[in-house]
C-alpha cells in the first residue's frame, strides 16, 4: 500500500513515467465522477487519507528521453510503465491539478509568500505533469495525448473533435469552477485560500492506493490482476469486464503461454479498435451518449443462442457469456479457445457495423435513411440487425434494408401508435435466428411479415382513415409524413422543396388543422348520419385530409381563420406545396372535400411506404415458389412433406437435421437453429407451401404434390 505522491515521486526518483496503453479506453469520466472525486479530496479531514483505488503498472523496457538533467550537454532519461488500471483518475487528477497551479500563480503575487507558492506550483508540475520536457502521463492515442498536453501546458486548446476530448475539457471546467469558488467570497484572502489549496495537494500526495506492478518479462500477467481486482463490485462497464474476463479465461484454456499471449494480444488489438469504433459512436449526430454495454448487448441479442428475453438483458447477458465459455474451458479448452477467438472477433465487427452506420451522414443513399429512421425515434429495436446485416450487403442492399425498416416503423409506430415494444422481440428473434450471409430477401420479408402482423395494407389504411388521427399520431410523425408529400408534390412541378426535413420536424414547423379546432363559428349546417352538425364537424377535423403542415408563425396568423380567408390569403402567402395546393385545388371546404383529399394524401404514402417487395411477396400459386426457395428452405419444406400427419417445429428440426448433407446440425439445440426452421416455416406457409394450427405444422397438398426433393449436394 503506498501514498499517491510516495508511488509518482518513487517513479520519478527512479526515471519512471506512464503512458496508457492503446487498447485501453478513451477518457470517459463525466461530472458523477469529477464531483466524487472533489469532495472526497476537499472534505477530508485533516491528517486521513482517503482510498484511491488500485493502482495496475505494467514495467517495461522502454525508455523517453526529454531535456537536461542538470549536467553540461546531458538529457534525462526516464523508464517507461504501462498503466494497465489506473488512467481515468490519474488523469483527472493531473487536470485537478492544473487548475490549483492555474489559480496559485493569480494568488501568489497577492500574498508576502510568493515566492513559496510558485515552488510548490513547479513541485505539483514536476510531480504529475512535466518534468525535463518528459510528461508523466503519456496516452498513446496521439490525437489525445496531444490535446492533454496542450491543456496542462497551457497553450492554445483547439475545439475538441472527440468526446474524449470534450471531456478533458469538461473536466477541466468543472475543476476551475470549484476552485473559484474558494475565492468568490467577498472575505476571501488570498493567502487563505492558497493555504486551502496547499492542503488539498497535500492530500493528494498522501492519497493511499494499491499498486501492482508487473515485470516486462510476463505482461499478459496484468491481466490476471486486473480481473481478479476489477471484476468483483469495481465501477467498471459490462465491457470492460468482458475484456478481463476473455483474456483471463483465454490464458487459462492455452495449452502454451505463447499460445496464450497470442490470443490475449489478439483480444486487446481488437478491444482497442472496439473503443475506438466507440468514439466514432459517440460523435454521431444519431444518438447521445451510447455506452459500449449497450453495443455489446445489441451483438449479444445478434450472435449468441439465447433462449429468453431476460438472458440479454443488462448486464445479465455478461453472465450467460461466461457460463458458457467457462462451461467449454471445462469440456474441451482448445474449442474454448476458438470460441473466444471467434466471439471477440464477431464483436469487433459488429462495433465497426454500427460505428460505420452511425457515422453516416449528408451522403444520399442510405445515409438519407439512416437519418430518417432515427428521426422516428425507435432507430435502436434495429441495431441487432443492422449490425449483423450491414458489413454483408453493398449500399444499394443496404438502402433496401433501411427502406424496409423505415417503412416497419412509420406504419406500426408513428401512424398504427402501437406500443414502443410492439414487435421488438420478434426482431430480436429474427436477429438471433437469421445467419449473417442471409441474402437481403430474406432479411427483407422476415421485417415485413413481422410488420404486417400489426400493420398491413388493410390495417394501415384503416389508421390513416382514423377519425381521431390528430390526437392519436404525435406531431413529429404527421410532420415527417407532409414533408414528404410536399417534397412529392414539389418533385411533380419540377421544384425544390422549400424545407428540409429536420426543419419540418423542428420547433419552426406544426400541424394545422385547415378547419379550425375552435372555429368562431361551425362551417357546417348539415348534420348527414351524425346527431348534429357539431358532432359531424368533431368527426371530420382531425381526420388526416383536414390536416396539413404550416410555419409555426404562419399558423399563428392564419390558423383559426375560416377557410375562405386562408384560401385567399393565407395560403397564396406559404411557401408550402402541401398548403398552396389546398387554396388552389377547392373553392370550398368541406366533408365530402376532407374525403378527397384524404385518398389522395393515402395514395400518396401507399406508393411512398409500400409493404417491401419481396422474393416470395408475389408469389400467388405456391408450386411457383418451390424454385427460387433458398437451400435452407428446401430442405425445411422437405422434411415437413414427411410428416403429412402434421408435426411440432421441434420434431420438424429434428428430422431436417437427419437429412443427407442437411445445413441444420444441432438438432437438440432449442435456440438459434430451432428459431431459423420456425422462421423458415413462416415464409413457406406465406406462400401456401405449409399450413399451421396451433403449435402443429403440416405440408400443403400443393407441397406434398410437387415432391420436393433435395438440393445437389
Amino acid at each position: 500500500m503506498y501514498g499517491i505522491g510516495e508511488e509518482v515521486s518513487r517513479g520519478t526518483r527512479d526515471c519512471r513515467v506512464f503512458h496508457v496503453p492503446e487498447y485501453q479506453r478513451y477518457y470517459s469520466w463525466t461530472e458523477l465522477e469529477w464531483d466524487d472525486l472533489w469532495t472526497d479530496l476537499y472534505t477530508l479531514p485533516k491528517g486521513k487519507q482517503h482510498y484511491f483505488g488500485t493502482f495496475i503498472i505494467q514495467e517495461t523496457k522502454d525508455r523517453k528521453t526529454g531535456g537536461t538533467d542538470g549536467s553540461y550537454g546531458g538529457s534525462s532519461e526516464k523508464r517507461i510503465n504501462l498503466l494497465i488500471d489506473g488512467q481515468q483518475r490519474l488523469t483527472s487528477l493531473a487536470l485537478l491539478v492544473k487548475s490549483m497551479t492555474e489559480q496559485l500563480e493569480v494568488l501568489a503575487p497577492q500574498t508576502d509568500h510568493e515566492e513559496e507558492i510558485l515552488d510548490d506550483v513547479e513541485e505539483m508540475r514536476e510531480t504529475l505533469h512535466v518534468e525535463d520536457n518528459i510528461y508523466q502521463l503519456e496516452l498513446l492515442d496521439e490525437e489525445d495525448n496531444d490535446y492533454l498536453e496542450r491543456i496542462l501546458d497551457g497553450r492554445n486548446v483547439p475545439d475538441p473533435e472527440r468526446p474524449s476530448q470534450r471531456k478533458m475539457i469538461d473536466a477541466k471546467e468543472f475543476f476551475d469552477e470549484r476552485i473559484s469558488e474558494l475565492t468568490e467570497s467577498p472575505e476571501a484572502v488570498p493567502i487563505e485560500v492558497a493555504n486551502e489549496l496547499k492542503q488539498l495537494w497535500e492530500t493528494i500526495l498522501e492519497l493511499e492506493l494499491m499498486v501492482y506492478v508487473v515485470d516486462a518479462g510476463s505482461p499478459e500477467k496484468a491481466t490476471l490482476i486486473f480481473d481478479s481486482v476489477n471484476d468483483r463490485g469495481r465501477s467498471l462497464s459490462t465491457f470492460d469486464k468482458t475484456k478481463s474476463f476473455l483474456m483471463r479465461i483465454a490464458y487459462l484454456a492455452a495449452e502454451e503461454e505463447s499460445e496464450a499471449y497470442s490470443a490475449i494480444r489478439q483480444i486487446r488489438q481488437e478491444f482497442g479498435e472496439m473503443y475506438n469504433y466507440h468514439q466514432t459512436m459517440l460523435e454521431s449526430p444519431y444518438v447521445g451518449d451510447i455506452s459500449d454495454d449497450a453495443v455489446q448487448r445489441y451483438h449479444f441479442i445478434s450472435f449468441f443462442d439465447w433462449s429468453t428475453s431476460e438472458e440479454h438483458s443488462d448486464p445479465t447477458f455478461l453472465d450467460e457469456l461466461k457460463s458458457h465459455v467457462r462451461t467449454l474451458r471445462m469440456e474441451d479448452p482448445e474449442e474454448c479457445l476458438e470460441y473466444i477467438t471467434n466471439y471477440t472477433s464477431s464483436l469487433e465487427r459488429g462495433f465497426k457495423a454500427l460505428a460505420d452506420i452511425l457515422d453516416r451522414t449528408g451522403g444520399g443513399g442510405p445515409d438519407d435513411l439512416i437519418d430518417r429512421i432515427h428521426k422516428l425515434r425507435h432507430a435502436t429495436k434495429f441495431y441487432p440487425i443492422l449490425l449483423k446485416a450491414w458489413p454483408n450487403f453493398d449500399d444499394e442492399e443496404r438502402y433496401e434494408l433501411l427502406k424496409a425498416i423505415e417503412t416497419y416503423i412509420f406504419r406500426v409506430y408513428s401512424i398504427g401508435n402501437h406500443r414502443s415494444h410492439t414487435g421488438e422481440s420478434s426482431l430480436y428473434i429474427r436477429a438471433r435466428d437469421l445467419d449473417e450471409e442471409s441474402p437481403l430477401d430474406v432479411w427483407v420479408s422476415e421485417i415485413a411479415n413481422i410488420m404486417k402482423r400489426y400493420e398491413d395494407d388493410s390495417q394501415f389504411r384503416r389508421s390513416l382513415k382514423s377519425s381521431n388521427l390528430y390526437s392519436k399520431v404525435t406531431s413529429q410523425d404527421l410532420r415527417y409524413l407532409f414533408y414528404f408529400y410536399n417534397q412529392h408534390r414539389a418533385a411533380k412541378e419540377k421544384e425544390k422543396g422549400s424545407i428540409s426535413l429536420a426543419e419540418a420536424m423542428g420547433s419552426d414547423y406544426t400541424v394545422e388543422h385547415i378547419w379550425s379546432r375552435t372555429p368562431d363559428e361551425l362551417p357546417l349546417e348539415d348534420a348527414g348520419d351524425y346527431p348534429s352538425p357539431e358532432a359531424r364537424y368533431e368527426a371530420y377535423v382531425d381526420r388526416l385530409g383536414n390536416l396539413t403542415l404550416a410555419s409555426g408563425s404562419w399558423n399563428s396568423s392564419w390558423g383559426n381563420a375560416p377557410f375562405e380567408t386562408k384560401r385567399d390569403e393565407g395560403y397564396p402567402n406559404s411557401k408550402l406545396w402541401v398548403q398552396s395546393d389546398v387554396g388552389e385545388n377547392y373553392e370550398e371546404w368541406s366533408v365530402e372535400n376532407i374525403e378527397d383529399r384524404e385518398e389522395t394524401l393515402i395514395d400518396f404514402v401507399f406508393e411512398h411506404w409500400p409493404t417491401p417487395e419481396t422474393r416470395l411477396g408475389g408469389i400467388e400459386n405456391p408450386t411457383d415458389a418451390i424454385e427460387v426457395l433458398t437451400h435452407e428452405e428446401r430442405y425445411v419444406l422437405r422434411a415437413l412433406c414427411e410428416n403429412e400427419s402434421g408435426a411440432v417445429r421441434r420434431v420438424i428440426h429434428r428430422q431436417v437435421s437427419s437429412l443427407p448433407d442437411s445445413p441444420f446440425e444441432n438438432p437438440e439445440s432449442a435456440g438459434k437453429e430451432r428459431g431459423n426452421v420456425g422462421s423458415i416455416l413462416g415464409r413457406l406457409r406465406s406462400v401456401g407451401l405449409a399450413e399451421r394450427n396451433k403449435h402443429t405444422w403440416y405440408p400443403s397438398e400443393e407441397a406434398i404434390s410437387a415432391n420436393v426433393s433435395l438440393p445437389a449436394a
